[in-house]
C-alpha cells in the first residue's frame, strides 16, 4: 500500500512560516470601500447603540410611571383607611355625646349639694355631749341654736377674749341646788367645737310649787362643728377637677 504525500510548500521548502494557515493575509491589503460606504456603516451602529440608549430610558420612564402608579394606589388606600377609621371614631363621640353635658350636670349636683350642707351639724351627738357634762339634778328646759345660713358668714365675737366662732348654743336648764358653775362651763367648753362657755343668769323660780334655779347658758361654737360629710380629700379634688377640665375639652 502506498502513502501518497503532498508536495512540500514553497514555504517550507523556503522554511518561512506561512501567514495564510495562521489567518493573516498574505500580503498588505487596501480598503478599497467608498468613505460613504464606511460612514454609513458607521451610522448604522450609532444608531443601533442610540436604539438601545431610547429604549432603556423608555424602559426607565416606564418602571417610574409603575412606581408612581403603585404609591399612588397605597397612599389611596392609607387614606381610604384614615377616612374609615375617622368616620368610626365620629360615631363613637356621637353615642357619647351627652356625656360632657351629664358629667357637668352632675358636677353642679355635687357643688349644690356642698353648699347646702356645709353648715350642717349633727345636734344629736352634741345633745348628748351636753348631757354628758351636765351636773347631778341639772335639766335642760329648752335648747336654741343660732347657725349661720349656707354661703353667709359666721357671727362675729362679742369680745375680743371670746374664741372665733360660727354661732352659738343657748340653752336653759333647772336644777334644785345651784351647781358648781365653774367646772360646768370647763366641762361644756372641753367639747370639740364648743368654747367661752358663759351663764347669764341663775335665779330662783317656782315650778310647779317647787322652788328651784333657772339657769341660762351660752356656749360659743366654731367650724369644727360641721359634719362635713360631703367634703373631698384634696388629691380626690383634684381628680374631680381634672376630669371636668377634660370634659370641658371634649
Amino acid at each position: 500500500m502506498s502513502v501518497k504525500t503532498a508536495p512540500p510548500s514553497d514555504s517550507a521548502t523556503s522554511g518561512r512560516a506561512d501567514l495564510a494557515r495562521l489567518g493573516a493575509p498574505p500580503l498588505p491589503q487596501v480598503n478599497l470601500l467608498p468613505p460613504e460606504v464606511r460612514a454609513s456603516r458607521q451610522l448604522g451602529r450609532t444608531k443601533a447603540w442610540l436604539g438601545v440608549g431610547i429604549l432603556l430610558v423608555v424602559l426607565l420612564i416606564g418602571g417610574g410611571y409603575v412606581l408612581a402608579a403603585l404609591a399612588r394606589a397605597d397612599a389611596a388606600a392609607d387614606l381610604a383607611d384614615a377616612e374609615a377609621e375617622s368616620q368610626r371614631l365620629l360615631s363613637e363621640q356621637a353615642q357619647y355625646a351627652e356625656v360632657p353635658r351629664i358629667r357637668a350636670e352632675i358636677g353642679r349636683a355635687e357643688q349644690a349639694r356642698l353648699m347646702a350642707t356645709s353648715t350642717e351639724v349633727f345636734w344629736t351627738d352634741y345633745v348628748r355631749a351636753i348631757q354628758a357634762v351636765l351636773p347631778a339634778d341639772v335639766r335642760i328646759t329648752e335648747l336654741v341654736t343660732e347657725m349661720p345660713e349656707p354661703g353667709t358668714e359666721g357671727m362675729p365675737s362679742g369680745s375680743p377674749l371670746d374664741m372665733a366662732n360660727i354661732g352659738t348654743v343657748s340653752f336653759m336648764a333647772e336644777s334644785q341646788t345651784l351647781p358648781d358653775m365653774a367646772a360646768w362651763m370647763d366641762g361644756l367648753d372641753s367639747i370639740p367645737g364648743f368654747g367661752s362657755a358663759t351663764y347669764s343668769t341663775a335665779t330662783l323660780i317656782d315650778r310647779d310649787g317647787l322652788v328651784v334655779y333657772e339657769i341660762a347658758v351660752e356656749v360659743r361654737v366654731d367650724e369644727r362643728v360641721f359634719a362635713g360629710r360631703f367634703l373631698e380629700a384634696p388629691d380626690e379634688a383634684g381628680d374631680g377637677q381634672s376630669d371636668e377640665n377634660e370634659a370641658g375639652d371634649e
